[in-house]
């Protein structure tokens, strides 16, 4: 069985764009492009370690649902 989260990730003008959550996330949900910090939350594993490393507490992150599931019972060969 394999399942895709749903993650919402919000950022509060709190951000400072110190980069710590583009340097550490393990996916590279975050990036600075043109003074902005940009998101893709879809690259997402909830791992969560953003929330306590931002200095600013300005990132939060949510699950929204189970998301999509997938099984997979029996081989047709």
């Amino acid at each position: 069985m394999v399942r895709l989260l749903k993650v919402r990730i919000t950022v509060s003008s709190d951000c400072d764009l110190c980069g710590l959550c583009v340097r550490y996330c393990p996916t590279d949900v975050f990036s600075i492009v043109g003074g902005k910090l940009e998101v893709r939350s879809e690259r997402c594993i909830y791992c969560k370690g953003c929330e306590p490393l931002c200095p600013k507490k300005a990132i939060k992150v949510q699950l929204l649902d189970e998301g999509l599931r997938i099984e997979v019972h029996k081989a047709l060969i």
